[in-house]
């Protein structure tokens, strides 16, 4: 990996909200972390829409007390990135994206694209349905196990 690459992945990972990221490629070992923001005061609604759906974001009562904030429950079915990469919506920048939210899917449609150290790999539809929600935009960095999109299974 030459040093313009790791200068990129370092670059997306300051950008982004994630905590840790690890690359392997062959010999070449990158770790990297930092501490998730700490919110010490406010309300639910002066939290920034970045925190929510972090495990260790608390907000604080005006009496002191510390509740836990629950990200907004999730529908339907979760297509998860198998990977770590960057996520494309089309597979060039002239392209229309594969899906938008409200398109009707196919089960094995391609809804996106995942880059991962110059391979492009598919994303496929695993349930038929409705593309409720996107998670993600255009080029943003995607971990392992994250939420891409979510779509609602006919039945």
């Amino acid at each position: 990996m030459d040093t313009k690459e790791i200068l990129e992945i370092m670059d997306l990972f300051a950008e982004r909200r994630l905590t840790k990221l690890t690359v392997k490629e062959g010999e070449f070992f990158l770790k990297l972390e930092k501490q998730a923001p700490v919110v010490s005061s406010g309300t639910r609604s002066d939290l920034s829409q970045e925190f929510l759906g972090s495990e260790d974001v608390n907000e604080l009562k005006p009496n002191g007390q510390a509740n836990e904030v629950l990200p907004e429950e999730e529908e339907g079915f979760l297509v998860k990135s198998p990977l770590v990469g960057i996520y494309y919506e089309a597979p060039s920048p002239e392209s229309d994206p594969f899906v938008a939210v409200g398109d009707r899917v196919k089960k094995g449609q391609t809804l996106c694209i995942i880059e991962a150290m110059k391979m492009i790999n598919e994303i496929k539809a695993p349930v038929a349905g409705v593309v409720q929600k996107i998670h993600f935009k255009n080029q943003d960095l995607v971990q392992y196990d994250d939420a891409i999109m979510e779509i609602k299974e006919d039945v």
